[in-house]
C-alpha cells in the first residue's frame, strides 16, 4: 500500500470516527527501523501498515490532530513525532489508540537511551555518567553483552577518576560479560574495545584490579590471564606496576620476612642459600614488572607523577641484584618490552 493511500485512509478515518467500526491505519515502526533511524536522523525505517478495528467512541478533532501529528511523522521526523506521542499519551492514556502510540515512544526511548550510552563513554567520556546511563539500558535489555562491555569499561574508568562506589557492579558486569565470552557470545560490535582479545584482556584486567586490596592473589590470577591475549592491555603500563605490587606483596615481603627471622646475622649455608634464590627470582619479576610500567609509559602526561614512584622502586630492586649500582639500566628499559614475561 502506498503513504498516499494510507494518508487517504487516515483522513477518511477522521471523518467518521464515531461510525459503527473505525479502521485505523497504523504505521508501527520495528526496534531495528527506529535505532536506525536515530542513529541516522532523516533516515526512513522499515514499516509495517496494521489495519485495526475499533470500537465507536468519543473523539474530539483535536485528538484526531495530535494522533495523525504523531502518524504523519513517525519516518520523517521522528523527534516531532515523540513529542506529539508523549502529548498524546499524557492527554489521552486510556484511549485505545494509545497503545499503538505508547508502543512507538517506547521503543524510541530504548533506542534513545543506548545511543546516549554510547555517546557519553565514547565521544563524550563521562564515565560515571555513562556507567549510568548504561544500567538504564541494561535494565530495558537484560543480559546484553555490548551493553556489559561498556559498562564494566565506564565503571573502571570512573574509579580511576575518584568514583569508586560502582566498584562491585563494575566487577560483576566484567565477569558476566568474561562468561558470554567464554560461553562464544559475540556483541553486536566491539567498542569500546578494539576485538575479541582486546576486550577479554580488559576484561581480566579489570576483574583482577577492582579485588587487588582484598585478594591479590585473586588479582594476581586475573593479571596473568589478562596479559595472555593479544589486546592493547599489554602496552598498559599500569597492569605491570599492579603486578610489581602484588609480587612486592604477596611473595617477597613474606620470604623476605622468613629470611631475616631465620638465617639473619648467621653465615651462609645451602639451605639459606637456596632460600635467597628463591627471593632473587621474585625479585627479579619485580624488576621486570616495574620496568616494563616504566618504559610503557614513556613521557605520556598522565604518567609523569606515577613514572616517577615506579622508576625509584625498579631502581632499588635493581640496585639489590646488581651490587648496589644501576650498571645495565638504562638497557633493561629500553629493550625489556621484546620479551617474554618471567
Amino acid at each position: 500500500m502506498t503513504e498516499q493511500t494510507a494518508s487517504r485512509l487516515s483522513c477518511a478515518a477522521q471523518r467518521s470516527w464515531q461510525s459503527k467500526a473505525l479502521l485505523l491505519c497504523v504505521l508501527l515502526c520495528s526496534m531495528f527501523g527506529e535505532t536506525r533511524a536515530l542513529a541516522q536522523p532523516g533516515a526512513a525505517a522499515p514499516s509495517q501498515l496494521v489495519f485495526v478495528a475499533i470500537a465507536p467512541q468519543d473523539i474530539t478533532q483535536a485528538q484526531a490532530d495530535l494522533y495523525e501529528r504523531w502518524r504523519a511523522n513517525i519516518r520523517a521526523n521522528q523527534p516531532v513525532a515523540y513529542a506529539a506521542g508523549r502529548e498524546y499519551l499524557a492527554q489521552y492514556p486510556n484511549n485505545e489508540y494509545a497503545a499503538y502510540v505508547k508502543k512507538w515512544v517506547d521503543d524510541y526511548e530504548r533506542a534513545a537511551r543506548r545511543l546516549q550510552f554510547q555517546k557519553l563513554l565514547i565521544k563524550d567520556k563521562q564515565f560515571a555518567a555513562a556507567f549510568n546511563a548504561g544500567k538504564e539500558v541494561l535494565a530495558d535489555d537484560p543480559g546484553n553483552l555490548k551493553t556489559l562491555l561498556g559498562l564494566a569499561y565506564a565503571g573502571y574508568f570512573a574509579q580511576t577518576a575518584g568514583d569508586s562506589e560502582m566498584n562491585a557492579e563494575t566487577r560483576g558486569y566484567a565477569i558476566n560479560a568474561l562468561d558470554q565470552l567464554d560461553a562464544g557470545n559475540k556483541p553486536s560490535d566491539w567498542q569500546p574495545f578494539k576485538s575479541r582479545e582486546d576486550a577479554l584482556g580488559y576484561l581480566h584486567f579489570i576483574a583482577g584490579d577492582l579485588v587487588l586490596r582484598d585478594t591479590p592473589a585473586d588479582a594476581l590470577s586475573s593479571f596473568l590471564k589478562a596479559l595472555q591475549y593479544d589486546g592493547s592491555i599489554k602496552t598498559y603500563p599500569v597492569i605491570y606496576a599492579r603486578l610489581a605490587g602484588v609480587y612486592t606483596i604477596n611473595e617477597y615481603e613474606p620470604l623476605a620476612k622468613d629470611f631475616a627471622a631465620r638465617y639473619s646475622g648467621k653465615e651462609i649455608t645451602p639451605e639459606s642459600q637456596a632460600a635467597l634464590d628463591k627471593i632473587y627470582g621474585v625479585v627479579d619479576k619485580i624488576i621486570d614488572a616495574y620496568a616494563r610500567a616504566v618504559a610503557l609509559s614513556g613521557d605520556e602526561p598522565q604518567y609523569t607523577s606515577v613514572r616517577s614512584r615506579w622508576l625509584e622502586q625498579l631502581t632499588g630492586f635493581y640496585k639489590t641484584r646488581h651490587n648496589n649500582t644501576t650498571d645495565g639500566l638504562d638497557a633493561l628499559l629500553a629493550g625489556v618490552t621484546a620479551k617474554p614475561l618471567p
